[in-house]
């Protein structure tokens, strides 16, 4: 073997390392240019895109009125779901906040209308590019429709949680503990 030159063995070293531990499954290098280009390559959707600002739009305000959340489209709702780490497990705090997200959309709690024909959470679905009427003449009550809000107050496990559930366009809560 040919001798190596001084400083070079720990280069060496380095290396061996390196092949060793990427075949032993350890951590591999990141292409980051790889990662940027295959997520511009993935279009999202306008409904992509309004559930990012709707939630934007929801935590936002959520900050600055003592709750977090974030927003999921599952089984055919678009459901704001929102925690306390500070509110009491309690059914007037999680009403509360539920009372708080409709307030904040320009809906009425007392009432469940909308102050508009629509909530302004409606507006963050709805672009120019759309022709609404073709797609459904009530589009934004619609949407409106579709929306649901569950909060979450305390930790589940015996009895220690409780969740609270309301369409937007409700004054209907329902109330589990957990």
């Amino acid at each position: 073997m040919a001798r190596l030159a001084r400083g070079q063995g720990a280069s060496v070293g380095l290396a061996a390392m390196a092949v060793l531990m990427a075949l032993a499954g350890g951590p591999a290098l990141a292409d980051p240019a790889a990662v940027v280009a295959k997520l511009k390559s993935t279009p999202a959707s306008l409904f992509d895109l309004s559930l990012a600002r709707l939630e934007a739009e929801v935590n936002g305000d959520g900050n600055g009125n003592g709750f977090d959340a974030y927003v999921n489209f599952q089984d055919d709702e678009i459901v704001i779901f929102a925690s306390s780490a500070h509110a009491p497990v309690t059914e007037r705090a999680c009403r509360g906040i539920i009372d708080t997200i409709k307030q904040l959309g320009d809906v009425n709690p007392k009432t469940g209308n909308p102050d508009e024909p629509a909530s302004s959470y409606a507006s963050l679905f709805s672009y120019p590019e759309i022709d609404q009427a073709k797609v459904d003449e009530a589009y934004m009550e619609t949407v409106d429709s579709m929306l649901t809000i569950q909060v979450t107050l305390g930790t589940s496990g015996q009895g220690k949680a409780i969740t609270c559930r309301s369409k937007l366009l409700s004054t209907d809560v329902t109330y589990t503990r957990s």
